[in-house]
């Protein structure tokens, strides 16, 4: 697993949780994913200095390891994202990119497709509650290759072999991608109040 340096140390980007009961194996086909709820923010970040940590952090799922804490009781195993999804979000698409974030976005060397770019939720966020600028400068390349080097690219790695591991002994496997929500939506969705259980399929 690749590394991330926070405060001046190498922490795991990402870290699997192993609370399988019965001789490492998973008892069921269920493996439960929490890509939202990071809170290492890397030293290499390089927000905005005005902007205040709250808003910076507004995006991430919070309470998300308490509502979901019969994990352990119930022996399931789970992959974590250490880093905050502002900073690389891995339920994005590797070529949800803005390029108007890049230094030279026209010679970005992958496929473009921008969507959320409008709101500043692609796979590198720009913007937090619709309107905060996360950053007071342009990205570089290097910057983009790197998270998703240290950060995309491992989660998928561990989430694609756990799902082959539980498919080669149940025939089958389930995903339960956790999150938490605010309790009302955005201003782009009419700040309508959200259910209390949201279960989704996509």
């Amino acid at each position: 697993v690749a590394n991330i340096k926070v405060k001046g140390k190498s922490i795991p980007s990402v870290d699997v949780e192993d609370n399988v009961h019965s001789n490492g194996e998973l008892s069921v086909p269920l493996l439960l994913s929490f890509p939202h709820s990071g809170e290492s923010y890397p030293d290499d970040f390089g927000t905005n200095p005005e902007l205040p940590f709250e808003i910076l952090d507004f995006p991430n799922d919070r309470y998300v390891n308490e509502l979901y804490r019969s994990r352990k009781e119930l022996g399931l195993l789970s992959v974590h994202a250490n880093f905050p999804r502002t900073y690389i979000d891995v339920n994005r698409n590797q070529h949800n990119i803005d390029i108007d974030m890049l230094t030279d976005g026209e010679d970005w060397y992958g496929r473009i497709h921008p969507n959320g770019a409008k709101t500043g939720t692609t796979l590198f966020w720009s913007k937090s509650k619709e309107v905060f600028d996360i950053y007071a400068r342009k990205l570089r390349h290097t910057e983009l290759k790197n998270r998703l080097a240290q950060c995309f690219v491992p989660y998928h790695q561990l989430m694609t072999y756990h799902i082959q591991q539980a498919y080669q002994k149940h025939g089958k496997v389930f995903i339960l991608d956790c999150h938490s929500m605010t309790q009302f939506d955005g201003k782009l969705r009419g700040r309508k109040q959200r259910p209390e259980i949201d279960i989704g399929d996509r």
